[in-house]
């Protein structure tokens, strides 16, 4: 039983603003700044929703007031009379009801809390009549709630509860009037006339005990409420408080409630999917790019020393400062842009505080349900597009046992040797394989010889398929043969020592082989069986790999498997600077149907060798958001040359790239160490 109790008397409302926001439709995300509280957290302890729908309600009669009897007599004549046939009908009473029920909460005119909670029962016992009430229910549903005492709150969630059961129709309007309060939710609505305020952490946690309700209750709920959360998801223009603030909720929700927690999540990575690509488009847009990322540096400086104090703001507003009405459209672009990768940072920060406990539970990676999910949006939405920092996720993940390693290598060589996926598909597979070999930190040995091993299984058997009819080296033709020879090349710079396994004179070795001591003594090194044999015998063969792959990498290879006496293959790069690609014959276009008689077009012209080269493509590149790089700081195989092998000067190295395109004089160099890259290369693109 839950008794109502009148107040005492009637205050006078305090200043408020001249209109109180509305839910009736979909609103800019900027609206306010409605940071939670600081105990909110998506790791909190779950709420423990007890709601029991036959709950007595008893009114106490406020002698100021309508009697609970009169009130009800009203509400029935009003929709009696409204759903009467035409020529009875009087809407008049109904129309009266409306206006009352849609005061706005702070007027002075509105009905106390007692009042409002009397009419709502007496309308709750015309519940089989709603359904053609419609303007009726939605004023019901506008009316501010959430800052009322815990009487009024278990009345409105049982005849939410109710109208959801009784007419489906409903569930809609009802769950569109929740979502939204996630990114936008003023503290004013906690403070209503007459009322003890409830902060905002109170009200959010009304909303998840309602959400969970309507759940648990009704079916149909799940899928309004994951269409209502994608609808009102903060757009780019928002604040980047409230569009945090809308994740943070999300995750809550797909903690508390396992129904809707797939669709969620998939939500949110396409979303953190979607920001990422359009980062990487703004900055192409961008003139003078140098000077560009100089200004974001400085800003995102500036922005790590003020970040715990607008943590910390509890403001409604969304102030405007004179310096952002006065920016020039250039200036506007880069604040947009800033706030764009201060979203992407936040994003990745919930999303790797979020599934840490549930990757790392203990489970096999095999039944780890976060990491099979983790997998499949890597296939869906990750791999697809050419993002920057979303596939950290996996990265991360993945290296947390030699069983995670072990799946996301195997699912990129599926989908690189799977004849149905797309070509693009697979060469970015061959790319996320080679990347993930070559700079994970914390992968195991024997899972590099195991990939190593494979991708040269294939790269073989390729050579066997095609080296007979092949008469030049042609990207077009054999796009997936190059990208897995770019992979081995790529993988062998990074963890030579990992395919070494000992010395050429094993009775030599001490108890902890060292590769670089052996170097060091002038001994030559012993490789996994088979590896030194397939490359030379693809390297040397019509297909050309050297070729075709990029310049910088196959430098690099060439310098240290001639220091490391593994290959030496510059007289073939030699020979290959008076092989010009634009002038081999290609009987194949891009999507392997025969393609004979192909001329050459300007565009061939135009772009050169680079054109008929692959990408240097590789998508685990150093990470340098400042908010989330905690977490993968730690993942990173630093670069780091062989024992005795010396870095050539750099000047050379500038001089001689200008020549790539045209004579290939000189192949580029990979960087010597990752930490002298600039933080602004986190948004450039590869």
């Amino acid at each position: 039983m839950v008794s109502l109790a009148a107040p005492a008397g009637v205050m006078p409302p305090p200043a408020t603003p001249s209109r109180r926001p509305t839910l009736a439709g979909k609103r800019d995300s900027s609206f306010l700044d409605t940071d939670d509280e600081s105990a909110l957290s998506t790791t909190t302890k779950k709420l423990r929703v007890a709601f029991d729908p036959n709950v007595d309600i008893r009114i106490m009669e406020d002698w100021t007031e309508k009697s609970y009897d009169l009130v009800k007599e009203e509400v029935i004549q009003a929709i009696r009379r409204h759903l009467a046939p035409a020529e009875q009908r009087d809407d008049a009473p109904y129309v009266k009801l409306l206006q009352q029920l849609r005061q706005d909460a702070f007027s002075s005119d509105s009905w106390t809390s007692t009042l409002l909670k009397k009419y709502i029962v007496a309308i709750d016992s015309r519940m089989s009549s709603l359904g053609e009430c419609g303007k009726l229910v939605i004023a019901i549903l506008d009316l501010s709630w959430l800052g009322r005492d815990e009487a009024f709150v278990a009345l409105f969630t049982k005849f939410l509860w109710g109208l959801a059961t009784a007419h489906v129709k409903y569930v809609p309007a009802i769950v569109d009037r929740l979502v939204p309060h996630f990114a936008r939710l003023p503290a004013s609505l906690g403070q209503l006339p007459d009322e003890t305020p409830v902060s905002r952490t109170k009200m959010f946690a009304r909303l998840h005990s309602l959400i969970k309700i309507l759940l648990l209750q009704v079916p149909s709920a799940n899928s309004a409420l994951v269409q209502a959360l994608r609808l009102e998801f903060p757009n780019d223009l928002a604040t980047t408080k409230s569009y945090l603030q809308y994740q943070k909720h999300l995750l809550r929700l797909a903690d508390r409630n396992a129904e809707p927690k797939a669709e969620i999540l998939a939500l949110l990575v396409q979303r953190l999917v979607s920001i990422d690509v359009q980062i990487q488009n703004d900055m192409e847009d961008l003139e003078e790019e140098e000077e560009t990322e100089q200004k974001l540096l400085q800003h995102n400086r500036s922005r790590r020393v003020h970040d715990a104090a607008e943590d910390s703001d509890d403001s409604d507003d969304d102030s405007v400062s004179e310096s952002e009405v006065t920016m020039t459209e250039e200036e506007e672009r880069l604040r947009e842009l800033r706030m764009k990768i201060e979203k992407l940072d936040g994003t990745l920060d919930l999303l790797f505080d979020y599934y840490t406990p549930l990757v790392q539970d203990g489970s096999p990676a095999e039944s780890n349900a976060a990491y099979q999910q983790l997998l499949s949006h890597f296939a869906h939405y990750i791999l697809p597009n050419r993002t920057r920092h979303a596939q950290f996720l996996l990265f991360h993940f993945s290296q947390s046992s030699p069983a995670h390693t072990d799946l996301l290598a195997e699912r990129c060589l599926q989908l690189a040797i799977h004849d149905a996926a797309t070509p693009t598909l697979r060469l970015s597979a061959c790319a996320y394989l080679s990347s993930f070999m070559a700079r994970g930190a914390h992968i195991p040995r024997q899972s590099v010889q195991r990939v190593f091993d494979i991708l040269c299984h294939y790269l073989d058997e390729m050579r066997q398929r095609y080296a007979p009819t092949c008469r030049k080296p042609d990207r077009r033709s054999y796009a997936l043969y190059y990208a897995i020879a770019q992979a081995l090349l790529y993988i062998f710079c990074f963890r030579w020592r990992d395919l070494a396994t000992g010395s050429t004179t094993p009775e030599l070795d001490g108890r902890d082989f060292s590769e670089d001591d052996t170097l060091a003594e002038g001994r030559d090194l012993a490789w996994l069986p088979g590896v030194r044999d397939t490359l030379q015998t693809n390297i040397y063969c019509s297909l050309n790999p050297l070729k075709v792959c990029s310049p910088a990498i196959v430098g690099e290879f060439a310098k240290i498997a001639n220091h490391l006496r593994f290959l030496f293959v510059f007289p073939l790069l030699e020979t290959n600077k008076r092989l010009r690609l634009d002038q081999a014959v290609s009987y194949y276009g891009s999507n392997g149907v025969l393609d004979i008689g192909r001329r050459e077009t300007a565009w061939d012209r135009k772009t050169g060798e680079a054109h008929h080269r692959l990408e240097a493509y590789f998508p685990f590149d150093p990470y340098h958001l400042p908010k989330s790089k905690h977490w993968v700081a730690s993942d990173y195989n630093e670069w780091k040359l062989p024992y005795g092998m010396k870095r050539e000067d750099d000047n050379e190295d500038s001089e001689s790239s200008e020549d790539d395109d045209d004579d290939e004089s000189d192949v580029a160099s990979l960087p010597e160490e990752d930490e002298h890259l600039p933080v602004a290369s986190m948004i450039s693109t590869h």
